[in-house]
């Protein structure tokens, strides 16, 4: 199911066409205001939602398109991949910023909540960016300056590991395939009641987080200077995720994956962003 704002059409990648962007998990908090700032700036903005009738007001309100997509989900992922192609036929800009956390509260047992938290904030971003790249690509080729974007978190910062796993998410010749390997690992000794005396973290969510941040180097290294890669951390806001807890308008927040979405062509990439200036990992 799908809602259209300004029409579909499938046109190829080049001439006169708007800057097209897919802000994920935009029907609230960050990505809702993300949206709404990156349509301010002049984008045509696709925002991709897990609740169809969230999405269906948010999209309204924002003046933007909607897509269904749940990230937990490859049948979904790939379901709103072949959308893209096929009904826009272009991209220019993805922000990931679609993902979940337990609360504080949840009774799920820590180690119940590893693979839920991996599975979305990790995998399926991977998941979901490997089958968007070709478009991206794309739109290098035609010379519109694409910019990939992943909303991380402070949560991911890397002295939560010992020295020795630092080093390997950190390394400049990391691969995919040890990338995923070190995730699986880290999700086995969950389940083994060992992740601690492993060197891991003691949160589902900072790993996963931490993950998404060594993948945004790895493609950055990967795309070289065809594209802008880079992660961010929105700070503590006042959203759903931090039970409106945090100290920080989500307004504002969004001003880094903004910031890291309208990048011009000289500016950073493989970098992490906080308070909108790079920062160290």
């Amino acid at each position: 199911p799908a809602e259209s704002g300004t029409g579909g059409g499938r046109q190829a990648a080049g001439g006169q066409m708007g800057r097209l962007a897919v802000v994920t998990g935009a029907n609230k908090g960050i990505g809702y205001h993300a949206a709404q700032q990156l349509i301010a700036a002049g984008m045509r903005v696709v925002i991709a939602c897990r609740n169809l009738e969230l999405g269906q007001r948010a999209a309204r309100e924002l003046g933007a398109e909607l897509e269904v997509l749940d990230i937990g989900s490859g049948e979904s992922i790939e379901n709103f991949a072949q959308t893209m192609t096929s009904k826009y036929g272009y991209l220019d800009v993805l922000v990931n910023n679609a993902a979940i956390a337990f609360k504080g509260s949840d009774p799920t047992p820590f180690n119940m909540q590893t693979e839920p938290t991996l599975n979305v904030n990790f995998f399926g971003t991977v998941t979901l960016t490997d089958r968007l790249l070709p478009l991206l690509r794309a739109s290098a080729s035609a010379g519109r300056q694409p910019r990939l974007v992943f909303v991380a978190s402070m949560a991911g910062r890397l002295q939560q590991l010992r020295p020795e796993l630092q080093a390997q998410f950190a390394s400049p010749t990391l691969t995919r395939p040890q990338l995923i390997g070190l995730v699986q690992k880290f999700i086995s000794d969950v389940k083994a009641g060992r992740h601690q005396q492993e060197g891991w973290s003691n949160s589902n969510y900072g790993m996963s987080k931490l993950a998404v941040i060594a993948y945004c180097r790895l493609v950055a290294r990967e795309e070289g200077n065809s594209m802008r890669v880079n992660c961010c951390c929105p700070g503590y806001c006042r959203t759903d995720m931090s039970s409106n807890s945090g100290p920080r308008a989500p307004e504002i927040g969004a001003r880094n994956p903004v910031m890291l979405a309208l990048l011009p062509e000289d500016g950073p990439t493989g970098a992490f962003m906080r308070d909108e200036q790079v920062a160290p990992w």
